[in-house]
């Protein structure tokens, strides 16, 4: 059997035939990033979803890039700069942090490979974003009925675990999964229904917060000027962090007062962890903190990258950030709902930032990253089927 005929091959010798290829279903792709949804199972003590990506990646490997395409050489060299200063941080900190450096640097790596098979053309978009929906839509259809686990009373979890990190993956990652499933609008529509009833049911305001944003860019700011598009953005994420503290503690979050007052004192104990950090950071896996004997993740992810890789770190992930997000400014004018959804995620990331530790270096960074970049090598559709 040829290569180009195995079930795993993306026949992409050129870019008209990819894209042709592209709207296939490729069952390797929809049934492992129908996984990443899936949080809460371990297989050995890895993450399923984790094992499922770096499945894919192996399947990538395998395969030709579309129309002989590589990754951009300022995503090349940010991602490698960004894994040369957390390695570097992880050796220099040997002893005094206790964090498997190792580990957490090896996720960076599959994140990397993960963007690495998108932004080559070697992942199907549509067969991962129909995965993606399919899994979103089983797991929050499963929490609703408590199958999964119930790990916080009223507030929606199943196999997805925290309900912050699962606002996280459906504010971030649904969004691809809504707009690269399919084109036909009255598909994306039906995706989106359990989506947004599962981003709701999270109970999470920053993640509610980071859908209206990302709706608000998708209506409105995509159709604004390169500099307008990216002030407004950035208007946006700075928002959330402005909030007066009397409007976050209102209605149906009035109970939210006490786990408020223990973030400040997270915070607080950040800041002290930070000032005492040199230029590379405290190491991978360091972003934890004390409080009365407990041990707690960071809630905010740009500090939580600065403690882990300096504040070279932190500008690296925000530069790919802001780059895929440039380069698809163009096609987002003009009309193409998938580079504006990229583009949202991109907004919707920042906004998951402020309140939760684990975001800039976590597997929806390198989904949208890949997503954005993959896109980017499409041709324009000429006439997108919207029925």
């Amino acid at each position: 059997m040829s290569t180009k005929n195995t079930p795993w091959a993306l026949p992409d010798k050129t870019v008209a035939r990819a894209d042709e290829a592209d709207r296939e279903i490729r069952m390797s792709d929809f049934a492992l990033l129908a996984l990443l949804p899936v949080r809460s199972i371990a297989v050995a003590g890895f993450p399923l979803n984790e094992l499922a990506i770096v499945a894919l990646i192996g399947l990538c490997l395998f395969r030709s890039p579309r129309g002989g395409a590589r990754l951009p050489v300022q995503v090349v060299l940010t991602i490698g700069g960004l894994l040369a200063v957390l390695t570097y941080s992880g050796l220099a900190n040997v002893g005094s942090n206790e964090a498997d450096w190792t580990r957490r640097v090896g996720h960076v790596v599959i994140m990397a490979g993960l963007i690495w098979a998108g932004g080559t053309g070697r992942l199907s978009l549509r067969s991962a974003g129909a995965g993606m929906a399919t899994g979103f839509a089983v797991v929050i259809g499963l929490a609703i009925v408590k199958v999964g686990g119930d790990y916080y009373p009223g507030r929606l979890t199943g196999y997805l675990a925290d309900p912050n990190a699962a606002a996280y993956f459906i504010a971030v990652v649904g969004i691809i999964a809504i707009f690269f499933c399919d084109e036909r609008t009255k598909v994306r529509i039906a995706v989106a229904v359990p989506i947004v009833v599962g981003l709701v049911l999270v109970y999470s305001r920053t993640g509610l917060l980071a859908g209206v944003f990302a709706a608000v860019w998708l209506l409105l700011g995509r159709r604004l000027g390169q500099v307008a598009g990216a002030v407004l953005a950035l208007v946006m994420v700075w928002a959330v962090n402005n909030i007066p503290e009397s409007l976050t503690t209102v209605g149906p979050f009035s109970d939210r007062s006490g786990s408020d007052k223990l973030r400040l004192r997270i915070i607080a104990q950040e800041q002290v962890e930070l000032a005492g950090a040199p230029w590379y950071g405290n190491g991978p896996g360091s972003a934890t903190v004390e409080i009365r004997n407990l041990t707690f993740y960071f809630h905010n992810s740009y500090l939580a990258t600065r403690q882990e890789g300096g504040w070279v770190a932190l500008v690296l992930v925000l530069l790919l950030l802001a780059y895929c997000f440039v380069r698809l400014s163009a096609q987002s004018r003009n009309g193409d709902l998938q580079a504006a959804a990229c583009q949202a995620a991109i907004i919707s990331t920042g906004v998951m930032a402020i309140t939760l530790g684990e975001v800039l270096l976590d597997t929806p960074v390198s989904v949208v990253v890949a997503f954005a970049l993959g896109h980017a090598l499409r041709r324009p559709a000429e006439d997108p089927p919207d029925g």
